[in-house]
């Protein structure tokens, strides 16, 4: 407790201030927030990039006898599992083109995110014929060279290429291209030569009929196996679950700041760090406030995140709440703090302390930015809710402890109780006669005022209770001496 009493003694207010909501927004951090989200965090979840898919499915005349209807089926199922509408075209959405091909080559749809359109497309593939796959292929190639997405060509086939070298040609074309080549061969289709072909014995896939399903699923884990991310540092949060979360995280930060600031005060006027009142009201209006700016910040958050916008904005309105919250809050416990002043230095402080926050999260992990950013946060909320009550100060009362200490309080309607009582301000000993409510000092019609206890003016002998006091008088009791000031205005 030592550090403690030097800070009080070498310390002024504001930084006093500082430091115990610095290392409140810390404990709070380290010991309630960490815990909480590591609880409550969802896995990574693996996000789909956009794709642009050719479905090239060999129409040829071997094709029949149910082998053509059932690549159909399965290619079906496919396109559905994609991330596909079934109105106009999205940019977040996958791409998939349909062709077929024989001895001839037919677009029966060209890239699109209609899911209709492409179901229809590939109810439409017939052909019959031979089996040119080069012409597939460059048609398929054509097709993906104006999309933006990333390339992909899906061949189905049951026969040998016609023309072995114009077709190793076009492949070669399409890796060149950086176009994700994957084949799936049933019938008496050459592996062999679709692994030369897709440059990768693990992009070929065999099937039996009645496994054509399986096949392109497996296609599809290949196709997408690449292009997997995570989601941020863990899972994607539904909307109410992430306010609920961000909401509840910030209020055990509250909680953290505002009972440091509560004891820092009640340190700074040498009384009992902690009463049980003090305790309840702060643990309340604490977690209200701060999950009430939480949730916000995150509603604010959550869908201009979603349309690209800088998560700036929303995180200093969410922490300028929770500092204007918690100044406000600080009005009742620090003696003659306006609300409208605790407010502006809440805020302020808030402010500044998220602009630290986004600062410091940038160039660390983001454990080590929520531990460094919240406690900056709690520095600039008690600085600023300090200095803002030091600033607009009019009437004051020096409290002089001893000769190395002294304590400003400021003075106004709220009265600054003095006596042995657990609330009192300023405790004077019971031992030296002082009564639970020996005197009150406040502000009334501009005059400080200084009005003893009725009993305790009965037994000192005192004729007047209420004493109007100049700039500058002193009054000793007991083991203090107090000091009045009042800073005139011109």
């Amino acid at each position: 407790m030592e550090i403690f009493r030097n800070w009080r003694r070498k310390l002024g207010k504001p930084l006093l201030f500082g430091f115990y909501g610095a290392i409140g927004c810390l404990v709070a951090s380290l010991l309630l927030g960490e815990l909480f989200l590591s609880l409550t965090a969802l896995p990574p979840t693996p996000l789909r990039q956009p794709q642009a898919v050719v479905l090239l499915i060999d129409a040829s005349g071997s094709m029949d006898y149910g082998k053509l209807e059932e690549v159909k089926t399965a290619a079906t199922k496919f396109v559905k599992r994609q991330n596909l509408s079934i109105a106009k075209t999205t940019e977040n959405q996958d791409q998939i083109a349909v062709i077929g091909f024989g001895t001839d080559v037919h677009i029966t749809s060209p890239l699109t995110s209609n899911l209709r359109q492409i179901e229809k497309a590939i109810e439409s593939v017939d052909d019959g014929g031979g089996t040119r796959i080069d012409r597939g292929l460059e048609a398929g190639r054509v097709e993906l060279s104006n999309s933006s997405l990333q390339k992909n060509l899906l061949l189905f086939t049951d026969g040998i290429a016609e023309s072995l070298e114009k077709t190793m040609e076009e492949a070669q074309i399409i890796k060149n291209e950086g176009i994700n080549l994957i084949a799936i061969a049933t019938g008496d289709a050459d592996t062999q030569f679709l692994t030369e072909l897709t440059g990768d014995e693990n992009k070929v896939f065999f099937a039996n009929s009645g496994n054509f399903d399986t096949a392109f699923q497996e296609a599809e884990k290949l196709i997408y196996s690449q292009q997997l991310v995570e989601s941020g540092e863990s899972g994607n949060y539904p909307l109410i679950y992430g306010t609920l979360r961000i909401g509840i995280w910030t209020a055990l930060i509250s909680l953290g700041v505002s009972i440091a600031l509560i004891i820092g005060q009640n340190h700074y006027l040498h009384r009992r760090l902690l009463s049980p009142q003090e305790a309840t009201l702060g643990l309340i209006s604490s977690l209200c406030a701060g999950f009430v700016a939480g949730s916000i910040g995150q509603l604010i958050f959550t869908p201009l995140a979603n349309m690209g916008f800088s998560p700036i904005i929303p995180r200093l309105i969410g922490w300028g709440i929770l500092g204007a919250l918690v100044g406000g809050g600080m009005a009742f416990f620090v003696p003659n703090l306006k609300l409208s002043r605790g407010l502006i230095g809440g805020l302020i402080g808030g402010l500044m302390g998220a602009i630290a926050f986004l600062l410091i999260t940038q160039y660390s992990t983001a454990i080590i930015g929520r531990l460094v950013g919240t406690t900056i946060l709690g520095f600039f909320l008690g600085l600023m809710i300090a200095l803002i009550e030091q600033i607009n100060r009019k009437y004051s009362l020096i409290v002089n402890w001893n000769e190395k200490e002294k304590t400003t309080i400021s003075l106004g309607e709220k009265p600054i109780v003095l006596g042995c009582a657990k609330n009192a301000h300023i405790y004077l000993p019971q031992s030296q006669g002082y009564y639970p409510i020996t005197a009150k000092i406040y502000i009334e019609n501009n005059q400080i005022i200084m009005e003893y206890d009725t009993e305790y003016a009965q037994v000192k002998g005192m004729k007047t209770l209420k004493h109007q006091l100049n700039d500058q008088d002193k009054r000793k009791l007991g083991f203090v001496t107090l000091e009045f000031h009042h800073q005139k205005t011109e």
